[in-house]
């Protein structure tokens, strides 16, 4: 049962992981991508990808609590409301990308500062979490 749960642990990690490099993917394309056009649509291809890692995130998550008997420790409810916040802001950002018109300079500025600073609270809560957890343990 060890093994499940050190495998289930190490795969929740990894996920976690690739939910960093896309958000840092995000980042970047908020600074790099000068067109506005191209921007909104890799903005709408990467959104259901991040949404899906997150979802991955849930499922080895639940995977993990489910080899470790359901044991509910103030670092699973941590985690939850972590995740929660990660769901919320990722489609508070769909709203905002569907309103912003893309030859109005300003919503795009404003999208643009919105996708750093919700992928940035991203990156931090998965790291924050991540070592809370463990320091927890």
């Amino acid at each position: 049962m060890n093994e499940m749960i050190t495998m289930s642990i190490n795969l929740h990690l990894l996920i976690i992981v690739a939910a960093i490099l896309l958000a840092l993917y995000n980042i970047y394309a908020s600074y790099k991508i000068e067109n506005e056009i191209t921007y909104i649509n890799r903005m709408k291809y990467i959104q259901p990808q991040y949404l899906m890692i997150i979802s991955a995130i849930v499922f080895t998550g639940v995977t993990v609590m489910a080899a470790s008997y359901f044991n509910l420790r103030i670092s699973l409810v941590i985690m939850i409301i972590a995740i929660s916040w990660m769901f919320y802001t990722s489609i508070k950002k769909h709203i905002i990308r569907k309103d912003t018109n893309t030859n109005d300079k300003e919503s795009m500025q404003q999208f643009r500062e919105f996708v750093k600073k919700k992928y940035t609270i991203d990156i931090t809560l998965m790291l924050v979490v991540s070592m809370a957890s463990f320091a927890l343990r």
